[in-house]
């Protein structure tokens, strides 16, 4: 007790503050996933053989269940499209013996005529480049790794062929943005 008497003020009040009982910090609450992703339910059941009491060997009931959920990242994937073209021939003119006309359904349009380059993985190469910051030789590199060989030289022709396909959309918003800005100078 003289201990205490001899303290000052201040010490004393340190001492008051520190024989309180402290709070625990709140745990951090982790947000929950967003519900517009895909879900996957996988149900991790016991055994039959284990859903017995171990005392008295009695079935056990199911009372409820643990959650929880996890993020599972699913890499971009390729994959070819073969696009079959059946060719048609008359029988009759055949048996005859006149030549007739071989039919076929014409291509399907694509950004890039004769090439293997369909609109996503143009747009893919493009927003890897522009938003994302990887070089050709990058992107190049990737593919690569995935057993594709697509050279930057490619990339490249590819990309001044799409600039070429945008620049009416371009010179619309363009001209759509210079009227807007003269509407808010009036």
């Amino acid at each position: 007790m003289d201990d205490i008497e001899t303290l000052s003020d201040t010490e004393k009040a340190l001492l008051i503050a520190n024989d309180e009982p402290h709070t625990e910090k709140a745990k951090p609450k982790r947000t929950p996933l967003p519900e517009a992703l895909p879900r996957k339910e996988v149900v991790v059941d016991l055994h039959d053989d284990a859903k017995v009491c171990s005392h008295c060997q009695s079935a056990l009931h199911k009372m409820g269940e643990a959650e929880s959920e996890t993020l599972e990242f699913v890499p971009a994937h390729i994959k070819v499209i073969k696009t079959v073209r059946p060719k048609y021939a008359c029988r009759a003119c055949e048996k005859e013996g006149i030549q007739s006309d071989i039919q076929i359904a014409p291509m399907p349009s694509t950004p890039i005529p004769k090439s293997i380059a369909t609109p996503s993985l143009l747009s893919q190469i493009i927003t890897c480049k522009y938003q994302f910051g990887l070089p050709l030789y990058r992107q190049e590199t990737w593919f690569g790794d995935i057993g594709i060989t697509i050279n930057r030289k490619t990339m490249s022709s590819w990309m001044l062929r799409c600039s070429e396909l945008l620049e009416p959309l371009y010179d619309t918003l363009k001209i759509q943005s210079n009227k807007q800005s003269n509407k808010g100078q009036s």
